[in-house]
Order: structure tokens, then sequence, then C-alpha cells
């Protein structure tokens, strides 16, 4: 675990030793820490737009005693190896680097417009994820520290829970079709087991989403496989 300024400290490592310019968005408590919303992380969570830009920051991060993790079989989605991050373990914390999608949720236009705080350390450029994002993308796990961390998004921040349904839409198209089931069922367990203000409206949009989203694949003879993220 580390806190935010072990994350600065790092990220000034990784910046310092750069040789060009790197840009990246932090997603999950790495961003939640830069908001305030959490104290500390297991995880550094980076988005890169750049497969290029990933292996800059992986040399960085060998050379400061990370080791890549090799083994990552049955920790992600089996049938896609394009969704896997590279994972570079350290003594304190573990660094997870995606390349433009996490665990099936892609990254695109609008999720970029949607980018808040920009911190720049060196060469390293890192941008935060808004709260609807980190919000969406943690309803694609099972790890329970997950719903604490969704919990205290939604406690803390307005949710603008029109985004979340046009991401949603969205979604289904370009990432996982089974997207609006995957968040129905984590935003009704945080109503029911953190007690929080859900829209019922919002829930129900989101099985109109799903229904829509199914008949689409059916008359094209696909099916939707569910998968969800369980390290």
């Amino acid at each position: 675990m580390i806190n935010l300024q072990e994350q600065i400290s790092l990220f000034k490592i990784i910046g310092g030793q750069l040789k060009n310019k790197v840009e990246c968005v932090a997603i999950g408590g790495s961003a939640m820490m830069f908001y305030g919303a959490k104290k500390t992380t297991k995880d550094v969570d980076l988005v890169f737009f750049k497969s290029e830009d990933v292996e800059a920051v992986k040399k960085v991060l060998f050379s400061s005693g990370f080791d890549e993790r090799k083994n990552i079989k049955g920790v992600f989605r089996e049938d896609e190896s394009a969704g896997r991050p590279v994972m570079m373990d350290g003594k304190e914390t573990r660094f997870d680097m995606f390349l433009n999608e996490v665990i099936g949720f892609k990254i695109h236009e609008k999720t970029v417009e949607r980018l808040k705080e920009s911190h720049e350390f060196g060469n390293f450029l890192v941008k935060t994820a808004s709260p609807e994002d980190i919000l969406m993308m943690k309803g694609c796990t099972e790890r329970e520290r997950d719903r604490g961390d969704a919990a205290e998004l939604v406690r803390k921040f307005n949710i603008d829970w029109s985004i979340i349904l046009d991401e949603t839409s969205s979604q289904t198209k370009i990432g996982i079709a089974a997207f609006p089931i995957l968040l129905y069922d984590f935003l009704t367990e945080l109503k029911d087991n953190f007690k929080l203000d859900i829209p019922k409206n919002i829930t129900k949009e989101l099985l109109v989403i799903a229904e829509k989203r199914m008949l689409e694949l059916k008359k094209k003879g696909q099916l939707i496989k569910v998968t969800k993220h369980k390290n």
C-alpha cells in the first residue's frame, strides 16, 4: 500500500528518467487519492495511449527495482489478450499499466474529454479519469475493495448519472456487450449493501439498454459472454 505522497514520489522518479514526454490517465485508487477520496492504494492503475509509452515507463520501473509479473492468466479476460495490462511488482505497490482499455472498458474520445486534473512530473504527465468513469470501470470487477471505493465515489461526488447512461450505451458497442448488466448488478449491490441513493430510474434504464443490445446481437446470431475481473 502507498499513500498520495509516495505515489507522487514514484511519478517524479519516472518523470525524471523518461527521455520523452509520456501522457497517461490515472484511474481507480490512484485517481481517487488525487481527488482526496482515498488515503492509500494497493495498485497504481494507469492507462496509456501508446504502446511505446508503456514500454518507456516499464523500463524506468525495472531500473527502480520493479519486476514484471509474467503469469497473469486468469486474472483478466482470458479470451482477449489485448485487454491485459503490463503488471510491475514493487516492494510496496504494483503498477498496472493498461493500453487504451481497462477490463473491456474502452477509453475513447468522450472519456478523454471528461478527464479532470492534470499533474506534471518532469516528462510524466498524469491526468485523472472522471469520477463517473472510475465508477463504471469498477463495475466490471468482483473485488470487494472496489465496492468500498465505488461507494465512496457516490458519497463524495455528485455523480452525473446521464453520463453513466450515455457511456453505457457506447460501451455495449465498443467494449463489453454485457456492460449494462454488469453495471446494473454492481449498482444494485452498492444500493443494498452500502445504503446508497442510486436513482431507481438509472438501474431500470440500464436493463432497457441491456435488453436492446441483446436483441441486436440475437438478430446477428451472436451471444453475450459475461466475464469479470477477480484479482
